[in-house]
């Protein structure tokens, strides 16, 4: 097989990402030896430098949310700047409760919805758009975003309102989300632009290739039911 890289060059923060895919410890050393100092990242895992905003401190995880607020969604972050997470530069929301759980997941800590805070809807979409102009789109890993299928599709209308280009990370297949019958899922299946589906398998994780934690994993366009 042919090794894959892709240079993702961002002058105005002075940072070069390197995408890896095939590639020969030999390679990525080499690498590293010709750009300096390096930072790994994969998929839903930033660099501990990296800017984002743990939660939004929007009050306690219990409060009863006005009307204007009734769409909530069970939070663990948002990030920004991620180049790892989807085409381009992306805003990523970052979900918490997950029922799938995989063994050797690179985030356990958004596996449990106690772990991130009930955050209105409303938040987390002023949060993207105030930071619109730095961003090529939106993604949605988790955590599991099926988990909550209702607000997930809430939150996937009111940004395509604003004409974001949307991601979806899914530890479940599409089959198996079009398998449930919810008309929640259906809406989000057939208005986001990319899901990145199945679960993360660690024994298939390398060579994994663009955007995906394990080779098993599908990048899936737009979707017709």
């Amino acid at each position: 097989m042919s090794k894959e890289l892709v240079f993702v060059l961002e002058p105005d923060v002075g940072r070069v990402t390197v995408e890896i895919s095939q590639a020969s410890k030999q390679t990525v050393d080499s690498l590293a030896e010709d750009f300096g100092n390096r930072v790994n990242l994969n998929c839903a895992k930033p660099a501990e430098k990296e800017r984002y905003l743990p939660v939004l401190h929007i009050g306690s995880a219990k409060q009863a949310w006005t009307d204007s607020d009734s769409f909530s969604i069970w939070l663990y972050r948002i990030y920004h700047n991620s180049v790892v997470d989807g085409p381009g530069r992306r805003s990523v929301v970052s979900v918490s409760g997950c029922s799938i759980r995989c063994p050797g997941c690179t985030v356990p800590q958004t596996h449990s919805s106690g772990n991130g805070q009930l955050t209105p809807t409303s938040s987390i979409v002023e949060e993207i758009i105030a930071r619109r102009e730095e961003h090529d789109g939106v993604t949605i890993l988790g955590g599991e975003p099926f988990d909550q299928p209702e607000a997930v599709a809430e939150l996937v209308s009111r940004l395509k309102n604003h004409g974001l280009h949307i991601t979806v990370y899914s530890g479940f297949t599409l089959e198996q989300l079009i398998d449930r019958k919810l008309p929640a899922i259906d809406y989000i299946l057939t208005h986001i632009d990319l899901l990145i589906d199945g679960p993360f398998i660690i024994d298939m994780r390398d060579r994994a290739g663009e955007y995906r934690g394990s080779r098993n994993q599908r990048l899936i366009g737009s979707v017709r039911l």
